[in-house]
């Protein structure tokens, strides 16, 4: 830390600041503070600016990019989330970071693994998310222990417990929020988990995809998917699911709504090839062939032909114990039993377009997939990311995987056809796979051609002086094919040739996937890799007849196989079939420079020279491989004479691994997936690899934040009009980005996982705060058109300035270590993978004073009340951009304050100016499409999501809340959270049903206790009455004998502590007069009136006779009144009907100030927060 003294800036704090800073955030020795406001930003700024070191600052350079960081603080421009102004500096140990992303597995030791990481945290002060979508469903077998699964709501309860057992960073219990797919077979208990009130300490959000948004679109339904064997276990109907989600958020806030897909596609995940936002499947490219019981399958193929399953794919013996069972619908079933170990799949899918690499070996083997996607090596699973080149050894198919058992060809094939001339041409073309289709094939590919598209076209063969022997037994098959006999006509050098000439007997070779190309580009014909067996071989026999050969040599056991061709496809594709018989191979390079006029020939265009480009590739089978080749494949001529000579005792044994040569990018690409439930494997393009790995939010992951406040650069102009200071807004926005990047340098991380991973991405969020009031100083409306405008025009300016820093900070500095992986390859290095973000600003607005983030402000004014030795003091705060302009236009005074306060709006005040009273609206005043078009309209230049609380009055419907998730969707939002005023709202329960009956008076005079029961209707009166909390309604209902049966009191917001004690004076009450006593109903009414009159409060209401002194004293006096032992009350003044209390009570300080906003729950008067 440096030493220098601290500049001589001061602050200008207002009192709710000074208030929190000293109850939270200014450092204290023995209770007592021992630090001013100043002396905090200092500390700060200091801690921060000491990271400039590692990148070569001098100690005065660092010195001076500390006195920035302090004059932006310490003048409002700039705060850095809570954790940082708290810890930084202070030598405690605690972290600086205010939100982390913890994975949480689906074994019971990764979910308690998690509860711990989770407890850390909390304790160092920051908040958690969770993704509880990998937890298998609710009643899933467990096969480890033969028990059911608990499912994720029920761990979301244990996660809740823990949260409540430890205080965040000494001063506050950690904030949660806990995500769960839509796709979930537990989704509709998840939506449902916060009605009962019992889950306190989450947040929770369902994440909706694309395929659910598209079902929704159209009324249909949509498939639940169990995450552990990615079977789909039943389908909804979207619109059921959806309305169950609104209707839970119009009663309790929760659930919101997380965009999932959209995320996943935008700046949000700036690495997807390290991860992904939620979940999503490590993948592969659609030509990736994958071994099954079917032969070698593409994978597209798979996913179009076996979405729901049907097929079985390989699995390495070495990754399974024989001694493991697997569910065949009625009885387990050994594993040892399936053919070559082929286990079904329960699904292949597309997983849309990602980056990709291409994984390379020393052998040649390639498999083209995304950068998380796992492959089996001697260290264990590790990302193809991850591979470390020349070091790490692959496994790849150990054993002979399986061939197709139906003989037929893919396709139809006739026998007679009709040219365009009308003449009929026939053939006996066969309909079913042979050995001898495959010698053809064969031959084809290695000494043939194909000739298609014009008149000319048709396929031809050549035979060498040594080949006699294969010509004798390739043309009789031909002819028979064809139908009549073709002559040989025999070339230069003793080369023998036959040509078959014929559209329809060239289109049957095509269609067998015989490409018509020169020498560089022959394949192995498509519909190979899923033949016979019998057919493979004859294929790869007459190949290797052709173009292959056995190179001696004098040393023993030394002798090889080779296979040459100018094409390496047609070498790798030879390659994976001789692999799934049990053969390894290893392609060389060959290749040599260029040669010209390396002999001269005759054409029937006049004498030619003969040039080489000298490219080459050769194939090679070694030791044991070389054995079976011998036995299971050969050759057909002498050269297998040769093969036999070469035979040993004994052969070096082959390891079925191989050693990674390059990991290279490949682009964006379509990429496939499929799910295999025992083994989690597959075998594709002859590597064992993983799939259908869902992985949750980028697991580890923290965010560093900060937030401008933008009121803070609102400039009167010469005009006197007011209009932003773009240039000064550029120059904080730079520094805030250095201090932020600074924050990650110096940030001592709870766990090292988090530490790793955070280095790695380097993610900030810089954001904003104090919206409403630069709204109130350019006297725009926050519901209208320009506000829009200005909040669309901010954004992108704090974007594209905070992305210009990034790069520099990139040169200066170096990009994040995974930029090579990210979406930003393509343009300019940044250092930081994200850089935006609208956070939740909670106390630090407070300390700033200015308003919440993107927020409308909640309450122009409020009282405080403070009980002192001398009395009782009132204080009124107001909004200090509100108060200022007020002064300013000529229409403040204190009265008219304190009118505010206790309304909380402008709304129908006399003296208030009518353009005031357009400008300055509240939340609860502005309809729910303008909070959702803000929020879209900061979505849009923002990295990271926006922190934003829809605010909806109590009188919403459920279809306002249905209409505020649609619009959220339709306008680009990442998700949405909406909190309807008075949500939770639960009606008093009634205890006891039934008639009475002799049983129950034998009962009472054995000493039980028996309430009556309820008759089914009963008549009342509702009054209304004006309590220091707000306005009460008060229900008293009478039986048939006019005696008083049962009580109701309503007052506050439905799940508030208000509410809540409400409803027990009321349960209480209730239950009193409807217990059995000597006294009559009237009598104990009268003497609960007496215990609950003049019962004090800290904000008693009215005057003389009038005056409320608290809750339970306006209760009696409302029973009173219904008993006719006092008069009633005057009626109130009109205005005085639209009072309501600004919020909830607070926790710590008991003021009815604790609100709402920005998906967070903070006191006005304290600043106590949950999040």
């Amino acid at each position: 830390m440096l030493s220098e003294a601290r500049p001589t800036k001061v602050g200008k704090w207002t009192d709710a600041a000074l208030r929190v800073l000293r109850e939270r955030y200014l450092t204290r020795r023995d209770g007592e503070v021992v630090e001013t406001p100043e002396e905090m930003c200092w500390r700060v700024a200091q801690s921060i600016a000491a990271g400039e070191a590692r990148y070569g600052r001098s100690p005065a350079a660092e010195h001076e990019i500390a006195t920035a960081f302090y004059d932006m603080m310490v003048e409002g421009e700039f705060l850095p989330n809570s954790p940082t102004l708290m810890n930084a500096g202070k030598g405690n140990g605690l972290q600086y970071s205010a939100c982390y992303v913890l994975p949480v597995g689906d074994s019971m030791e990764e979910i308690f693994d998690s509860v711990k990481a989770a407890a850390i945290i909390h304790k160092s002060g920051g908040g958690t998310g969770f993704a509880f979508s990998r937890l298998r469903p609710k009643d899933d077998l467990v096969a480890s222990t033969g028990g059911r699964a608990s499912g994720p709501v029920s761990f979301l309860r244990v996660f809740n417990s823990a949260t409540e057992a430890v205080k965040q960073g000494g001063t506050r219990r950690g904030a949660n929020m806990g995500i769960l797919r839509v796709d979930h077979p537990d989704i509709l208990e998840f939506i449902d988990c916060k009605l009962d009130g019992g889950i306190t300490n989450f947040n929770i959000s369902v994440a909706a995809t694309d395929a659910f948004m598209e079902a929704l679109e159209k009324g249909t339904e949509y498939d639940l998917i169990n995450p552990h064997t990615g079977a789909v276990v039943t389908t909804l109907s979207a619109q059921q699911v959806f309305e169950r989600i609104v209707r839970a958020a119009w009663r309790t806030g929760d659930p919101g709504m997380v965009f999932l897909d959209r995320i996943n596609a935008s700046p949000a995940n700036p690495t997807p090839a390290i991860g992904s936002i939620e979940a999503t499947n490590p993948c592969v490219t659609g030509e990736a062939r994958i071994a099954t019981d079917r032969g070698l399958l593409r994978i597209d193929r798979l996913a179009s032909g076996y979405a729901a399953g049907g097929v079985a794919v390989q699995v390495d013996q070495r990754l399974l114990p024989s001694r493991l069972l697997v569910w065949e619908g009625t009885h387990d079933v050994p594993i040892s039993s399936y053919v070559n170990g082929c286990l079904p799949i329960t699904r292949a899918f597309p997983t849309g377009e990602r980056e990709t690499v291409t994984v390379r070996t020393h052998a040649g083997f390639e498999l083209v997939c995304t950068p998380d996607h796992r492959f089996m090596t001697e260290r264990g699973w590790v990302s193809a990311g991850d591979l470390k080149v020349g070091a790490d050894r692959v496994l790849i198919q150990s054993d002979p995987g399986s061939f197709a058992a139906d003989p037929a060809l893919p396709f139809e094939v006739a026998s007679e056809f009709r040219g365009r001339n009308g003449r009929a041409y026939r053939h006996a073309l066969p309909t079913a796979w042979t050995g001898d289709l495959g010698v053809v094939l064969g031959w084809l590919v290695g000494d043939g051609w194909l000739r298609a598209g014009d008149r000319n076209c048709r396929v031809g063969f050549s035979f060498g002086p040594h080949d006699v022997d294969m010509l004798e037994r390739i043309k009789p098959v031909l002819d028979g094919w064809y139908g009549q006999a073709v002559r040989a006509v025999e070339r230069e050098r003793g080369v023998m040739r036959l040509s078959y000439h014929g559209k329809f007997f060239v289109d049957f070779f095509l269609a067998l996937g015989v490409r018509p190309e020169a020498a560089a580009k022959k394949a192995v014909p498509t519909s190979l890799f899923t033949a016979p067996r019998e057919a493979v071989v004859g294929f790869l026999r007459a190949l290797f007849t052709a173009d292959g050969t056995v190179r001696d040599n004098p040393k023993s056991n030394s002798s090889w196989i080779a296979l040459t061709s100018k094409s390496r496809e047609l070498l790798c594709g030879v390659q994976r079939l001789l692999l799934h018989l049990g053969i390894k191979s290893q392609i060389f390079d060959r290749s040599r420079p260029a040669r010209k006029g390396l002999f001269e020939y005759a054409s029937s265009t006049g004498l030619r020279s003969y040039s080489s480009d000298g490219v080459l590739y050769e194939l090679g089978i070694f030791g044991k491989s070389r054995e079976v080749f011998r036995t299971e494949v050969g050759f057909l001529n002498a050269k297998q004479g040769r093969l036999t000579n070469v035979r040993f005792r004994g052969f070096y044994a082959q390891k079925f691994s191989d050693l990674v040569e390059a990991v290279e990018p490949s682009g964006v690409r379509p990429v496939y997936d499929l799910t295999e439930p025992q083994s989690h494997s597959m075998i594709a393009n002859g590597f064992v690899v993983h799939q259908c790995g869902e992985q949750p939010l980028l697991p580890n992951e923290a965010c560093n934040l900060g937030s401008l406040n933008v009121a803070r650069f609102a400039r009167r102009g010469e005009s006197g009009e007011m209009s932003v200071d773009w240039d000064e807004m550029e120059r904080v926005v730079r520094l805030a980005v250095r201090f932020l990047d600074d924050v990650i340098e110096m940030n001592p991380y709870p766990l090292p996982e988090i530490d790793a991973t955070v280095k790695a991405n380097r993610r900030i969020g810089l954001g904003i705060m104090g919206l409403a009031d630069l709204l109130f100083l350019l006297g725009i409306p926050y519901d209208s058109q320009e506000a829009i405008a200005l909040g669309d025009r901010l954004m992108a300016f704090v974007k594209e300035k905070s992305h210009d820093q990034s790069s520099k900070l990139a040169e200066e500095r170096g990009p994040f270590p995974n930029w090579s992986r990210s979406i930003y390859t393509t343009v300019r290095p940044m250092r930081n993978s994200t850089v935006t973000t609208i956070a939740p600003t909670g106390t630090i607005s407070m300390i700033a004073g200015c308003s919440s983030g993107v927020e409308p402000i909640f309450a122009l004014a409020f009282e405080h009340r403070v009980k002192q030795s001398d009395g009782e003091r009132v204080l009124t705060f107001v909004n200090e951009t509100f108060e200022a302009i007020a002064r300013e236009q000529g229409w403040f005074s204190d009265a008219l304050m304190a009118e505010i306060a206790k309304r909380g709006t402008l709304h129908g005040i006399p003296g208030v100016p009518p353009e005031a009273e357009r400008v300055f609206r509240t939340a609860h005043e502005i309809v729910f499409e303008w909070h959702v078009r803000h929020q879209a309209a900061f979505q849009r230049y923002t990295d990271n999501g926006v922190s934003k609380t829809i605010n909806l009055p109590n009188e919403a419907t459920e279809g306002d809340v249905a209409r505020a998730y649609r619009l959220a969707w339709e306008l680009g939002c990442l998700g949405i959270t909406v909190f309807r005023d008075g949500c939770k709202g639960e009606q008093v329960l009634n205890v006891g049903v039934g008639k009475k009956d002799k049983a129950a008076e034998a009962a009472l005079a054995g000493g039980a206790v028996v309430i009556k029961p309820r008759p089914h209707s009963l008549q009342g009166a509702t009054y209304r009455t004006e309590t220091p909390i707000g306005t009460a309604f008060i229900t008293v209902n009478n039986t048939p004998e006019n005696e008083p049966f049962e009580v109701f009191l309503q007052v506050g917001k439905g799940g508030s502590d208000i509410m809540a004690v409400a409803e027990a004076l009321g349960r209480l009450i209730s239950l009193t007069l409807r217990m059995p006593s000597p006294l009559s109903a009237q009598r104990r009414l009268e003497e609960v009136i007496s215990q609950l009159s003049r019962i004090g409060g800290a904000q008693p209401i009215g005057f003389g006779p009038t005056k409320i002194l608290s809750l339970p004293d306006a209760m009696a006096r409302t029973l009173a009144e219904h008993i006719g032992q006092v008069k009633p009350a005057p009626a109130l003044p009109v205005h005085a009907a639209d009072k309501r209390p600004v919020g909830d009570l607070c926790k710590e300080c008991g003021q009815a100030t604790f609100i709402y906003e920005e998906g967070c729950k903070k006191c006005l008067s304290c600043g106590f927060n949950e999040c």
